[in-house]
């Protein structure tokens, strides 16, 4: 018997060695998961491989800012294709579905196709449920398997789970989606919720059975996941943020647990397959590029840490600027409401309506009545040396009430820009915005940027009248420029949008219920309440923080103290 033993355990031994440091990945595409929906939905899985918990001695590389490919619609085929290939739709000549059959895949082969051609003995292998994906293998070199999620789910586990697993694999789920569109993708409708869940669980089984191989000590693990798109209400396939905003997660031995830098694209899952087999080179001339090894740590700072203004609107005449610096808002039309009311989001708080005047004029000599609507808000006066101090950093958090009525015209929360031409500097927060496919005016942020792309409409999120709604906006020191939208059901959602080259800085002063102009012609109506400042830019966490205080009651004074 002891003999038995010694045999099993040398054969063991002999088998580790044999995989020594043996490279394996497992690419995972997502259908239609957003973003935020990783951190806000229960997904215990990709949650705890996001924070690196995964196995000792794996670590993970993370965005919740990356982007879909630019150059076509946020829809399936083009973003699968360009997963699989690492090249833009305009390489790859895959815009739309129906142009999935006009795919260049002998040009552009899929990363899967790349290394079997390099590494002939090893076996690759693409699962998926969407039937149209077979298209990406015209030579027929890699193992390509159709089924559905949770049957291919469980083929793989266990595939995974023997010494003959495939090498390579590139998995494509697609239930999120199939969720998104039958009760929506936000605000996250029920089969959405549900069925992200039973994502999570399939790649815990996958996870679980790669983490049991008897050779996984001796093996050299990546595990990517990403998203083709997100979405909006019961579709996809727009821009503005909703559909374009996706995951980006990198595991290895070789990355620092944190945030990826910059704005990742669904497109370089290909590029980070390829450089864990030492396939990737920039003669292979594709877009995406390797991902996991640019870290950006989140410093721990106190909230009040670069608080230029803070108004909590519970004066009964001109709102106090609490962070104590020379920012002083001035209010034309507005009105801050008494703070013993406690009507407001905390106690008081600025309510902002124009008002129509009328006047007799006189047109070829007969007289008529003229009404013109006088704008109202509030200007911060002292702004010129934040938009000097703020350049593309800075973040602005607050509480805001729409009414009930549904306002004309797109006018403004907030913003420094003259909001008649969107391509001009600056920007500016939107109370009511129509966007393509969006069911009514919603709330959308628009900047200006100085590249080919001159101007930026992130959104729309959907308004809840009468109840108090948690918006944040931030422009990050790498690139990227967030808007949150914290609803009434307690999920804090965002999407993100490149700001690189963002000019949010201008001459002209920021305004409260109007733009710097001060004359714009749709002039916002609602309450505005806890408004704050701050030259830096907040984190995901810190902005989660403020909100989820403001659901307990809590303002943000409160956590200043």
């Amino acid at each position: 018997m002891k003999q038995l033993h010694l045999f099993i355990l040398l054969c063991a031994l002999v088998c580790v060695e044999a995989f020594a440091d043996r490279p394996m990945a497992l690419v995972i595409m997502l259908d239609g998961q957003r973003a935020d929906s990783i951190e806000n939905l229960y997904m215990p899985t990709l949650q705890a491989l996001r924070a690196g918990k995964w196995q000792p001695g794996y670590n993970c590389a993370w965005s919740d800012s990356a982007l879909t490919i630019p150059d076509a619609r946020p829809s399936s085929a083009a973003n699968h294709t360009a997963i699989a290939t690492g090249v833009t739709a305009t390489k790859n000549n895959v815009f739309s579905n129906n142009q999935f059959p006009q795919g260049k895949y002998d040009e552009w082969p899929t990363w899967l196709t790349r290394l079997k051609a390099a590494k002939p003995e090893l076996k690759t292998l693409y699962m998926y449920s969407w039937k149209p994906d077979e298209l990406l293998n015209p030579t027929e070199s890699v193992e390509f398997k159709h089924g559905s999620d949770f049957a291919n789910g469980k083929e793989l586990a266990d595939r995974l789970a023997t010494t003959d697993a495939p090498d390579a694999t590139l998995l494509f789920i697609d239930i999120p989606d199939s969720g998104g569109h039958g009760t929506g993708f936000y605000p996250y409708g029920t089969m959405y919720r549900r069925f992200s869940y039973q994502t999570d669980l399939i790649i815990a089984g996958l996870l679980d059975a790669i983490a049991k191989r008897p050779t996984f000590s001796a093996e050299d693990w990546l595990i990517v996941v990403t998203a083709d798109h997100g979405g909006y209400a019961k579709t996809h396939g727009l821009w503005g943020g909703h559909a374009t905003t996706i995951p980006f997660l990198v595991t290895s031995k070789h990355v620092q647990n944190g945030r990826l830098a910059g704005v990742p694209g669904n497109l370089d899952a290909a590029a980070t397959a390829l450089e864990h087999f030492g396939l990737y080179s920039k003669e292979l001339n594709l877009d995406g590029v390797p991902q996991g090894k640019n870290i950006v740590t989140d410093p721990v700072r106190p909230l009040k840490e670069g608080l230029a203004a803070y108004f909590t609107f519970d004066e009964k005449k001109e709102p106090v600027n609490h962070a104590g610096t020379e920012i002083v808002a001035k209010l034309f039309g507005a009105k801050t409401t008494s703070a013993e009311k406690r009507d407001g989001f905390a106690q008081g708080y600025l309510h902002v309506e124009s008002e129509e005047k009328a006047e007799e004029v006189e047109e070829n000599g007969v007289k008529k009545e003229k009404k013109t609507r006088i704008p109202a808000g509030a200007v911060l006066e002292g702004t010129e040396k934040l938009n000097l101090e703020a350049g593309r950093c800075f973040t602005v958090t607050a509480w805001v009430r729409m009414p009930a009525q549904p306002q004309n015209g797109d006018p403004l929360i907030l913003g420094n820009k003259d909001w008649h031409n969107g391509g001009l500097p600056g920007f500016a927060l939107i109370a009511a915005r129509q966007t393509e496919r969006a069911k009514a005016p919603g709330v959308c942020l628009n900047y200006a940027r100085s590249g080919e792309v001159t101007r930026v409409d992130m959104g729309t999120y959907d308004i809840e009248p009468e109840k108090w709604t948690f918006y944040a906006l931030t422009f990050t020191t790498n690139g990227v420029a967030y808007l949150f939208q914290g609803r009434e059901d307690g999920v804090l959602y965002w999407i993100i949008d490149h700001a690189e080259d963002a000019l949010t800085a201008t001459e002209m002063p920021w305004c409260i219920g109007q733009d710097g102009t001060r004359a714009y012609d749709c002039s916002f109506h609602g309450d505005i309440d806890d408004l704050a400042i701050w030259i830096r830019a907040m984190t995901t966490a810190e902005i989660r923080t403020i909100f989820e205080a403001g659901r307990k009651g809590l303002a943000l004074a409160d956590l200043l103290k």
